[in-house]
């Protein structure tokens, strides 16, 4: 439902008719880190205890795989074009764009349809979540969480929702006047490949995905105006990432603001990417760079400029995208103002 509805508004607000469009060349990506594993441990496994086979839907096989985001936006489009589901945890939504772009750019599509969707909101996976030790206790303090890279940081706050954007070739894109919000330059994602629970507080990992998307974009850090960090609020997580940022940008993270939307947003799981880049693309539109809620003071190894709690009107021609999720997989993407 999230993949749907979040799907049918990036349609209409890009203004795409699909009918004129061969659906050989619209091509689909969605990503999931949860799929509907709710809905198959709540009603369908239950249903399979007390009746058997008979129980469960003849359905439940394409209803509950993690693909049905994909597939279901697919069909009831008609596109028929490159289509897969990426499920790399918090990741997700940034493999999804990063793949797309690699359709577009092989010239096997000219428009694809891309987004990550989780509703992980239900006692199962709750309980895992609580179980894992990663989520941020109830504030006993009357302040307000997730707290990215203050010294208060204690933790993810869990949300759920869908988000989806449409990716064009400019070709494409120029043909059919379409608004464009900016284009993607860079693309680049690695594993850290270490135990899964196990994350790399130097922040190589980091460094090195950051590295290969301005490589891929051919820029230098210094073209970059603002890093969208993963910033989650995990303390280990907010050391690593903002040590990761000085080794790949050097002097120039100093320079320039660092800040993540999650203390807006929560952590959504495959949705973060696509709100990460919604998020960039509204700031070079507006020039001004959204804050990094919930922030007191740094926490220690955290150096950067976070932008604590109000919005910051600054030039934003480029932005750096960062992704990070269970297992050591890493995303990151570097996003233009398009020049007509």
């Amino acid at each position: 439902q999230f993949a749907l509805v979040s799907a049918d508004r990036a349609i209409k607000d890009a203004r795409l008719s699909l009918e004129d469009i061969d659906p050989v060349r619209i091509g689909t990506s969605f990503g999931t880190a949860a799929g509907s594993l709710g809905e198959a441990v709540q009603t369908e496994v239950k249903r399979y205890l007390a009746r058997g086979d008979r129980g469960i839907s003849p359905l439940a096989w394409v209803e509950l795989t993690p693909c049905a985001c994909s597939t279901h936006v697919s069909i009831h489009y008609g596109l028929r074009g490159p289509i897969t589901t990426h499920s790399s945890g918090c990741v997700s939504g940034i493999d999804t764009l990063t793949w797309s772009t690699q359709q577009i750019r092989k010239g096997l599509a000219d428009v694809m349809v891309v987004g990550g969707t989780d509703a992980p909101f239900f006692p199962f996976m709750w309980a895992m979540m609580c179980r894992s030790g990663i989520l941020a206790p109830a504030p006993q303090d009357g302040k307000r969480i997730p707290r990215p890279f203050s010294y208060d940081h204690n933790g993810i706050v869990l949300v759920e929702g869908g988000s989806s954007v449409i990716l064009e070739s400019e070709e494409h894109a120029r043909l059919r006047k379409a608004r464009i919000y900016g284009e993607v330059l860079g693309v680049a994602n690695t594993e850290e490949a270490r135990s899964i629970t196990n994350l790399d507080e130097t922040g190589q990992a980091f460094c090195y995905t950051m590295q290969r998307a301005l490589d891929d974009a051919g820029l230098p850090p210094t073209e970059i105006d603002w890093v969208i960090a993963h910033g989650t609020g995990l303390p280990i997580a907010d050391v690593s990432e903002s040590r990761g940022i000085e080794a790949a940008m050097g002097q120039h993270a100093f320079n320039i603001p660092v800040s993540s939307i999650r203390g807006a947003l929560g952590q959504s799981f495959a949705s973060g990417g696509g709100y990460q880049l919604a998020a960039a693309c509204r700031a070079i539109q507006t020039q001004s760079v959204p804050p990094t809620l919930n922030f007191s003071r740094p926490a220690e190894g955290c150096r950067l400029d976070y932008v604590p709690n109000v919005a910051r009107f600054s030039r934003v021609r480029r932005v750096l995208i960062n992704a990070a999720g269970v297992g050591g997989t890493h995303g990151g993407l570097v996003i233009s103002a398009y020049a007509n």
